[in-house]
């Protein structure tokens, strides 16, 4: 009899999850006939349809990419895989996991994996909902801050990020935030209007006069790092400093803190970490709970080093790591895959590029062939993009 399993969520976490699951073939199209006619599993996935590239969006800001660009209807992915997908959301878990409770209805599972997101704290600043734009909310978001953009000729602009780091590593968005930074400059400078600007950068997890090249970026650029600083409130026009002074922005693109998703509150049997994500161990599996799997944003690491994040690369090796376990446990074997802390990404910066790499075992992208700074890296972010976004059209 064929195993059910249930991935709820259609990011980065579950696409990687099904990828590894099913060990893609070379010969995709050939394979997607066979997998109508025969498969190990019945994979149900639960989620809205709609995969957002978001590492792609603040490259919003120079129109390079747009929401057509980064959007994919996983429907047809999902239905060469063999498949079933229900589009709805999930609002409770019961009988340590086995059924899934949606807002259209129940399903019932041998194996559950989570990949379903964060939850940005925006509560923690009042006016954040209000009077703040991030590329962090998705790409309409982020195309309601470049129409206000494009109708400034002059203004001050502030941009920022907190990070939640109660459960020891970096629980926010920090590198889109710096991208859009240098971006924004960019952007202002193609128009020939960026002497008119002031654009500051702000964050309370940045201590005053922190060194490095990710702030050398920054200064190059003109823009002012209020290291540090965080508001009391967001409001219009501007923001309200802890002592009551108002500071001016015409704009403000922030990036809040993140935990857990809220499903945790909902439902009665999801163990929480002392950030506020789903408690997991290094073999993907949520503690306590048996055949319960989770990766990306919506779950803490164990015992993480304090520098590593949450984000796309990160998602990939620990839903790699769970799909190995649940294939393992199908064969009566115990968990014993692990995944490895690394932090990787391509800064891109227009007209300059950094790759902001560190692993826990020392290893360097692609055994070291790419420069660390290069304008080319550019190029090379966007053909992993593109490599990514076909096979999730395509193959």
């Amino acid at each position: 009899m064929k195993k059910t399993i249930i991935v709820a969520g259609n990011g980065f976490a579950s696409l990687f999850f099904i990828m590894y699951l099913l060990d893609s073939p070379v010969f995709p199209f050939v394979a997607a006939i066979f997998r109508r006619l025969y498969s190990r599993y019945h994979i149900i996935l639960i989620g809205n349809g709609t995969f957002t590239y978001f590492p792609a969006i603040p490259e919003f800001l120079t129109k390079k990419r747009n929401k057509k660009g980064i959007t994919v209807d996983i429907r047809p992915f999902l239905w060469r895989r063999n498949i079933r997908f229900i589009e709805a959301q999930v609002v409770d878990l019961q009988d340590g996991g086995r059924t899934v409770v949606t807002d259209h209805g129940s399903y019932r599972n041998d194996v559950l994996f989570l990949g379903i997101g964060p939850t940005f704290r925006k509560a923690d600043i009042p006016g954040t909902a209000e009077h703040t734009y991030s590329p962090c909310s998705g790409p309409d978001d982020m195309d309601r801050f470049i129409a206000k953009l494009d109708a400034l000729d002059s203004g001050i602009i502030y941009i920022g990020f907190t990070i939640n780091k109660k459960d020891g590593f970096v629980a926010g968005r920090t590198g889109p935030m710096y991208e859009c930074a240098c971006l924004l400059d960019s952007a202002l400078r193609t128009r020939g209007i960026r002497d008119r600007f002031e654009i500051h950068f702000f964050s309370p997890n940045r201590s005053p006069g922190d060194k490095g090249p990710l702030t050398d970026r920054l200064v190059e650029r003109g823009i002012i790092c209020d290291d540090g600083y965080s508001p009391e409130k967001f409001v219009e026009g501007g923001m309200i400093d802890h002592d009551g002074t108002f500071r001016k922005a015409d704009l403000v693109l922030y990036s809040a803190a993140m935990t857990g998703p809220a499903l945790i509150q909902q439902s009665r049997c999801l163990p929480a970490s002392v950030g506020g994500h789903i408690d997991v161990d290094r073999y993907g599996q949520v503690k306590g709970l048996r055949d319960v799997y989770a990766a990306g944003d919506c779950a803490a690491h164990e015992a993480p080093p304090p520098w590593v994040p949450h984000q796309a690369h990160m998602a990939q090796l620990r839903a790699q790591a769970a799909a190995q376990n649940v294939k393992a446990a199908f064969g009566g074997r115990g968990a014993s895959h692990t995944y490895r802390h690394e932090l990787s990404c391509i800064l891109d910066m227009e007209n300059d590029g950094m790759w902001m790499h560190i692993s826990e075992d020392g290893r360097p992208p692609f055994r070291g062939i790419f420069p660390k700074r290069s304008r080319h890296l550019v190029r090379v972010k966007m053909l992993l993009e593109w490599i990514f976004l076909f096979y999730l059209r395509h193959l």
